[in-house]
């Protein structure tokens, strides 16, 4: 017989995961633009329509013209150069502790790798991913801004809460969860003009119980590939089309 408080809260998140205003509420709120973001004056609220919080588009009609007609793309290495301190204090505290590991240089690597995978495996990519830039394709480039980790043993804690205490409790693992927060550009390989810049914030998806809540980046690496996928989805969508943004709800338990 399954412990009733694991079953009510289970239904409990289907229901809130089918709530698009619930969703709308539980996803991280957008974070300060850095200086590796051109114009964050002109940054626009893409939410609605696109899944990423912040997007900007050049005025410039001939550097869009120009970018748009370039379909070989290069992705090239995750910068640091704009990342901000850990600011979430049970993450501090574990990695000040050594319970957790700062690993950056591993996240932006995979970052990357899920960008490049995206286009590799989209049935019908608007780019083709190349190793090198050159005077015929586009770069992109993206800064990791935010990399708050999930503090593991803060999870442990909820967990025993959620089980035995009430379903609820599901709920209030705010102080327990990570971030992530990246700043990208489309770069015309050869002039040198961005044309087109996002920026978006996500924290750890909601769960009940959830591998990924014991593993400080487990819950970045679904992230850095809902980002991924969107992109590349973006890229190839009419003028207008709506590219769905991730929930914030998940009942997968890895």
């Amino acid at each position: 017989m399954r412990f009733p408080h694991l079953l009510s809260a289970s239904l409990l998140l289907m229901a809130l995961s089918a709530c698009s205003s619930t969703n709308r509420l539980l996803k991280a709120r957008p974070v300060g633009l850095s200086p590796f973001f051109e114009q964050p004056w002109l940054a626009q609220d893409a939410r609605e329509q696109l899944g990423f919080q912040k997007v900007w588009t050049t005025p410039d009609r001939q550097v869009l013209v120009a970018g748009g007609a370039k379909r070989k793309l290069y992705i090239a290495p995750v910068t640091l150069a704009y990342l901000r301190p850990v600011n979430r204090a049970l993450a501090h505290q574990e990695i000040v502790h050594g319970g957790v590991q700062r690993q950056e240089q591993a996240v932006a690597q995979r970052l990357r790798e899920e960008f490049i995978a995206a286009f590799r495996r989209s049935p019908g990519p608007l780019y083709r991913i190349v190793e090198r830039p050159g005077k015929d394709t586009l770069t992109l480039q993206m800064a990791l801004i935010e990399l708050n980790p999930t503090s593991p043993k803060g999870n442990a804690v909820m967990t025993i809460l959620k089980l035995a205490v009430t379903p609820v409790a599901a709920l209030a693992g705010w102080f327990t969860k990570g971030n992530m927060a990246i700043e990208g550009k489309m770069v015309d390989s050869q002039s040198h003009r961005t044309f087109f810049q996002f920026a978006d914030n996500e924290s750890d998806k909601l769960t009940f119980i959830s591998m990924r809540d014991y593993q400080p980046y487990g819950h970045a690496v679904n992230t850095m590939r809902d980002w991924a996928v969107h992109f590349e989805e973006m890229t190839r969508s009419p003028r207008g089309w709506k590219v769905r943004d991730a929930s914030s709800i998940t009942l997968r338990p890895n």
